[in-house]
Parts: structure tokens; C-alpha cells; sequence
């Protein structure tokens, strides 16, 4: 008997069962990727290329170090108080870290023979050399750290218990001794008698935006050193003040930070521009004022870490004659590389004033300042124009001086590097000529 064909197996779909395999499948998801997140490892940390120094809490002793190799930022950036009728306020700085930086130190071109005219913020010793104190400052790149200045080859040391005219101001011999062809940072340095004490100098940048309390910085003892953005209004009219107010003039530029979420202001400097259009947005910020010293970034963790495009600002810098001050806002920072290799005086800001907005903070940091001040010889501070800020640095600005340390514009350490070096220079001939 023949069989029958079979006919082929028919499976009817049950709704039911396919939205439970689905709904299963969609939870083994949503649990691996749960799991793998709550297992993911942070990754490390990139090591700082430069050293710096951890502060102890304000209730231990300050006195003790702790040395590190990383920088941690504060979560947030750091922001103003509302501007003056301005509704759309930049923040006034990228998040700032706390570390103190000893790292870099005071960089200038070593000269090659001492200087044919006078400098004029040093006075005459009536020997046709000029007067200057035994000081210490930092290592440049390159040589051994100075010691203490031979005062058989520079004179006489003036000092606080000799009479001196204020800071800011010149007496008439001093005037005369001024040559007419000084450039650049030279010519627009603050004149300060210099002495043989621990040497601070003070930065209050961001400048000019916040009208009121940026007069406020110009109303406080100085000298300080007052750095504008360059994007600030009447800088002109603004900059006249503070140097009536016995104040040194710096140029605040904006460059590039690493968050895409903070703007830096118009005209900033970025690392992926081309070479020309680099050299505009800086030229552009350079002749908003003039008679400034030099120019400070103003945030630029990401700019300042790429070296061709520091090296555009330092090339620009030389032909002008002017200093660079780094903020220290990134730990890759290539400022020092760069100034060093095209010849530009350069310093390093050691410690921020205000990463906590907060007036016990602050004034916690000032006693850092003078704690690396009598350990290196000299420290440079950054603060802003912020009511806290203001507020910590009246009552401090006219004790320091008593408390044994000298206030002095950003210039007066790059010419005591200068004359460092210049001593170095004759010391090595005079021991190469005796062999």
C-alpha cells in the first residue's frame, strides 16, 4: 500500500512567547552594560612634566612638604561675580589647580657682555657699573642655580634703611640716567628700589571686564602687577589708572583651554590655526593698550601644551621685547621650551590665590607665598579681581614688607635674573683668563 506524502510541519507564531524571549533578551542587555559600567576602572592619570608641590590643609602646619607629580584641578572652573550691566559673563579662569609650582624658574637670554648703557630701573653705583642686591633667584635652563651676588663686582647693596623715593616714582638723577632708545619691557618697567630681601611679586589678571572691582585692584598698595584681557573696554583709560596708582601693566591673552564648554573670549589662540592667522588674533590683542611689561595666558591649558604654537607667541614677544609669564594652567605646558629656544625673558606663576573662593582660603595661600618666598628667594602669586580676593590682600599688602619680604613688579625679577647672569658671564671670563 503506498504511502502518503507527508506534508510539511507548520508552527503556528505565539504572540505570547515571542515578547517574553524579546523582553528576556533586552534585560541580558541592559544588565551587561550595567555591570561593565559599574566595573570600569577610571584610567590613569597622565604624569605632570613639571614638579610641583602639594599644600598641606590650613589646619596643619604649612612649614611641612609633600611633593607630587600630578595636578589635580578643582571640579569647576572659576567663575566672577556679576560683571557690571554685563548679563553674559565669561568665567575668569578654566578650573585652577592648587599645587604649588616651583617649577619653572626665571628665564632670560644670557648676554654676552655686559650692557654698554645703564639699566635704567638700576641706579648708578658712580663707577659706571649699577647697583645691585645680593639676591637668589631661580635656576635657569640650562646652568646651575646662582648663588648669591658677588657685591666686589656690582657695588654697594642699597637697602630699606636707606632713604628711597616710593615705588613707581624716579628722582631726577635717576630720570637722567634713562636712555632715550629703551624698547620694549625696559622701557615700561616699574622702577623699584630694589633691597636684599625675599622678593613677591603679586599678578591680579583678568582685568578691565569687571569694571568696579578691577578699579578696586588699582586702588591697593602696590606695586602689583595688573594684567587686562585684552577684549576689556577703555583698556586705554582703564590702564592710565593703574599706573597712576603705582601699578606694572601686563597683557592678558586669551589662548585655548582644554574644556570646549568655557569660552575664552574673542580672538583666542588655537592650537589648530595656522601660522598666520595665529600671528593675527595675537597682534590684534597686542595693540588693544600699550605700555605693558609683557603678556600672561589667560586660560590655555590646551594651547600652551602645543610647542609650535607657543613658539609663534614667543617669536612675536622677542620682536617686541617683552616677558612671558605662564600661568601654569596645564602641566604639559611648553612655555618654558619655548621662550628658551627663541631667546624671550620668561617666569612661571608658583601659586593661585583663589581656586576657593573663599577668604580663609586665600589667606592661607598668602602665608605659602611667604613660606616659598624665604625658601626660593622670590615667589609669584595669581589672583583675580573677586570680593574675597580683594578683600584678603589689603590688610596683607601693607604688613608684607614689614614681615621681612619686598613687593615688587614681575619686572624686577626678570632684571635681577639679568644681572645674575650678567655676573655669571664676567665671573667665568676673569677664571678663564687666570688659567
Amino acid at each position: 500500500m503506498p504511502r502518503k506524502p507527508l506534508k510539511p510541519l507548520k508552527l503556528k507564531p505565539n504572540p505570547l512567547r515571542q515578547a517574553i524571549l524579546v523582553g528576556l533578551a533586552f534585560a541580558g542587555i541592559a544588565i551587561g552594560y550595567g555591570m561593565g559600567y559599574l566595573l570600569k576602572k577610571d584610567e590613569p592619570t597622565v604624569p605632570r612634566q613639571v614638579e610641583v608641590e602639594h599644600p598641606k590643609e590650613p589646619a596643619k602646619p604649612v612649614e611641612a612638604e609633600d611633593k607630587s607629580t600630578a595636578m589635580t584641578p578643582e571640579i569647576t572652573a572659576v567663575l566672577p561675580e556679576k560683571h557690571d550691566g554685563d548679563a553674559t559673563a565669561r568665567a575668569y579662569e578654566e578650573a585652577l589647580p592648587k599645587e604649588i609650582v616651583e617649577f619653572p624658574a626665571i628665564i632670560v637670554p644670557a648676554p654676552v657682555k655686559r650692557r654698554q648703557m645703564p639699566d635704567p630701573a638700576v641706579p648708578d653705583n658712580g663707577q659706571g657699573g649699577a647697583t645691585a642686591p645680593p639676591v637668589v633667584v631661580g635656576p635657569s635652563a640650562g646652568r646651575p642655580e646662582p648663588q648669591v651676588l658677588n657685591n666686589s663686582l656690582t657695588g654697594p647693596v642699597e637697602t630699606r634703611s636707606q632713604p628711597a623715593e616710593p615705588a613707581g616714582t624716579k628722582t631726577e638723577a635717576d630720570k637722567a640716567t634713562v636712555p632715550e632708545l629703551l624698547t620694549g619691557w625696559k622701557k615700561n618697567a616699574l622702577f623699584v628700589v630694589l633691597t636684599d630681601k625675599p622678593k613677591i611679586a603679586i599678578v591680579i589678571d583678568d582685568m578691565g571686564v569687571d569694571r568696579r572691582r578691577s578699579r578696586i585692584a588699582t586702588e591697593l598698595p602696590g606695586p602689583l602687577t595688573l594684567s587686562y584681557l585684552t577684549y576689556a573696554r577703555d583698556l586705554p583709560g582703564q590702564t592710565q589708572q593703574a599706573r597712576q596708582g603705582g601699578h606694572e601693566l601686563m597683557l592678558h591673552v586669551p589662548m585655548e583651554p582644554s574644556s570646549k564648554d568655557i569660552d575664552p573670549g574673542p580672538n583666542v589662540l588655537l592650537s589648530g590655526l595656522p601660522k598666520e592667522e595665529i600671528q593675527a588674533a595675537l597682534t590684534w590683542g597686542l595693540n588693544q593698550f600699550d605700555g605693558y611689561v609683557g603678556i600672561n595666558n589667560h586660560m590655555g591649558s590646551r594651547f600652551t601644551s602645543h610647542l609650535d604654537g607657543m613658539k609663534t607667541v614667543m617669536e612675536e614677544l622677542r620682536r617686541r621685547k617683552l616677558i612671558f609669564l605662564d600661568s601654569v594652567t596645564s602641566g604639559s605646558t611648553t612655555g618654558q621650551l619655548a621662550a628658551h629656544q627663541i631667546g624671550v625673558p620668561f617666569i612661571a606663576r608658583n601659586i593661585f590665590l583663589d581656586h576657593i573662593d573663599d577668604i580663609q582660603e586665600i589667606r592661607n595661600r598668602l602665608n605659602e607665598v611667604k613660606r616659598l618666598a624665604r625658601k626660593r628667594g622670590y615667589a609669584v602669586a595669581i589672583g583675580h579681581p573677586r570680593d574675597a580676593t580683594l578683600k584678603a590682600l589689603g590688610p596683607w599688602l601693607q604688613t608684607v614688607e614689614n614681615d621681612g619680604f619686598q613687593l615688587v613688579p614681575i619686572s624686577a625679577l626678570i632684571r635681577l635674573a639679568s644681572m645674575a647672569d650678567t655676573t655669571q658671564v664676567l665671573t667665568d671670563k676673569k677664571e678663564s683668563k687666570s688659567k
